[in-house]
């Protein structure tokens, strides 16, 4: 999780834009002349727009989005501007695309359709979105697509199907669905971390008097909590979809399950029987996304339950 919100616009929109053209003015003179550099708004998840800078280098038809807010905000708390423009610059070369992607693959359905995966949105939150893409709901969120980019070194790059994309294709979304269904646990395959395992080998590395305050000592009873999401832990959140990943984690634990969304990508998992007031667990999720989770990264406040004997997920 991110310990930050995302924003827009400034306070002072008349300083912010004037150092965004002071970047592009001085980005320009670290790059060739044929380099193509811009700054755009992107649309991300719950309807956040971010202003988001791309160089488009000679030769290259993909670029890394570096979005701009932490870099105004540090420049604001008076980080000099030429320290900026490093940090920017380095970022840059160290996730830049060294090779072209071939997206011509998009417009042949044989070579799209083994990519085709889905993940979960808030539906609220997004439904001028929702207007222009296939999906569906389930339960407050939304089964929405995208197409998951081949490669080793940006495992993670991806394109977002729209509606339009069927109309090319000339399939149905009954159609997309069965699709992601089949690809989506293969090429994204679940796991599920207790919380206890994930967060110790990080509290090893704290001084010895913040471990006591952290977590508990490795005697005390661990944490009945864990987390599921993918290989990836990217978009990992639709697991609780995934045909029996629920079930063998309830049966392995012995037990039904409260959902605790903890992002997009993540879901926390707890014991049914190790929650003694499950209505303090809605105030809990809705606090962690006020203060620890991204916008663009929130999947809801609600809470939901996994029932074993059903083998349903049903909003607490």
């Amino acid at each position: 999780m991110n310990n930050h919100s995302l924003h827009q616009p400034f306070a002072d929109n008349s300083r912010y834009e004037s150092f965004k053209q002071q970047l592009l003015a001085t980005l320009r003179e670290f790059f060739p002349a044929d380099t193509r550099i811009s700054i755009d708004v992107f649309s991300h998840n719950n309807h956040l727009s971010l202003d988001g800078l791309t160089i488009l280098e000679s030769g290259s038809n993909i670029s890394p989005t570096i979005y701009l807010e932490s870099y105004f905000i540090q420049y604001e708390q008076g980080t000099a501007f030429s320290d900026i423009c490093r940090q920017i610059t380095a970022h840059y070369y160290e996730h830049r695309y060294t090779q072209n992607i071939d997206t011509s693959f998009f417009t042949c359905l044989d070579k799209v359709r083994p990519r085709i995966v889905y993940k979960l949105i808030n539906y609220d939150k997004n439904k001028q979105l929702l207007a222009q893409i296939p999906h569906f709901t389930y339960l407050d969120l939304a089964i929405v697509f995208y197409c998951l980019i081949a490669g080793d070194t940006h495992e993670n790059a991806s394109i977002l199907i729209y509606s339009s994309h069927l109309d090319y294709w000339n399939i149905s979304k009954d159609t997309l669905l069965l699709f992601a269904q089949q690809n989506t646990p293969q090429l994204l395959p679940w796991r599920c971390d207790s919380l206890t395992a994930l967060l110790f080998p990080m509290l090893d590395a704290l001084p010895k008097e913040m471990q006591n305050q952290t977590l508990p000592s490795r005697e005390t009873k661990e944490v009945p909590m864990h987390v599921l999401t993918n290989e990836r832990c990217y978009f990992g959140a639709c697991c609780l979809l995934y045909p029996d990943a629920l079930q063998e984690i309830s049966d392995t634990l012995g037990d039904n399950l409260f959902l605790l969304p903890s992002s997009i990508h993540e879901v926390i998992l707890v014991p049914a029987s190790a929650v003694e007031n499950p209505s303090e667990l809605r105030e809990t999720v809705h606090e962690v996304n006020l203060t620890e989770v991204a916008q663009d990264e929130i999947l809801s406040d609600s809470v939901y339950y996994y029932e074993r004997n059903t083998n349903r997920v049903t909003l607490l």
